[in-house]
């Protein structure tokens, strides 16, 4: 039935009659109780629908055994929610200190500081796991716990051997939110204070080529070359680098 409703349909709706608004291709296809807000053209109970929606479904959604269907054209299209935008979507994040931040000690000697954590925002996962890098030779680091639980603190320890090379260092406390990517991390910066060990070896240059089985000390270790190398300064090339640390002096 095309143009307005007359009021002989209107009072004919109102007897609790099934009706379908086909409103664009946006509509929901739910069935609606009595007493939901209603277009101006439709009594309750009523049924929306999609344009290309049997009778026959319109039938068995409004559960009646002999409904009857007045099709009626609504002057706008039916509204939808929105999806969420990316920014209300919550990312889990952690956040890691370290204080005091920096210390000194003498080589053989240790030291102590404690590492904060907090979830800033965390879903269902709650373990934050911690590691320590950037630890030199002859100086050992651990966060005890190794894994803490939210909001939570934990002990850095820090210990050195006497022969370890006097330096500024900087190790980096690192906590890892499991099961996602959430990471954070703070840095310690250690000084280690006292003589260095003398070596009897001859002493790393920069500018001369070793090949392998040569030896050299440098900064209080002696190192053995593993193939021909040029400027590459030993206790940098890491494990599966050219220089073999082979301890201190």
């Amino acid at each position: 039935m095309a143009g307005p409703v007359r009021a002989p349909l209107r009072a004919l709706l109102a007897g609790a009659v099934t009706a379908a608004a086909i409103a664009g291709v946006a509509l929901t296809g739910t069935v609606h109780a009595a007493g939901t807000p209603l277009p101006a053209q439709v009594f309750a109970p009523y049924v929306e629908a999609q344009a290309d929606d049997s009778l026959s479904k319109l039938a068995s959604q409004s559960g009646d055994k002999y409904p009857a269907v007045a099709f009626l054209q609504a002057a706008a299209t039916a509204s939808s929610s929105p999806s969420p935008s990316a920014s209300s979507v919550q990312v889990p994040a952690i956040q890691v200190q370290v204080g005091p931040s920096s210390g000194t000690v003498t080589a053989g000697s240790s030291t102590t500081a404690t590492v904060s954590t907090a979830i800033i925002n965390n879903g269902s996962n709650t373990s934050i796991a911690m590691t320590v890098s950037g630890v030199p030779v002859g100086v050992t680091a651990s966060v005890s716990p190794s894994s803490v639980n939210g909001s939570s603190s934990a002990a850095l320890s820090v210990s050195t051997v006497s022969t370890v090379v006097p330096g500024t260092y900087t190790l980096t406390v690192k906590g890892t939110l499991t099961g996602t990517s959430a990471t954070s991390s703070a840095t310690y910066t250690l000084t280690v204070t006292g003589t260095a060990p003398a070596c009897s070896t001859a002493s790393w240059g920069g500018t001369q080529v070793y090949t392998a089985d040569n030896t050299v000390s440098w900064k209080g270790h002696r190192w053995s070359a593993k193939w021909w190398t040029l400027g590459e300064e030993p206790g940098t090339t890491g494990q599966w680098g050219v220089w073999q640390d082979l301890g201190t002096c």
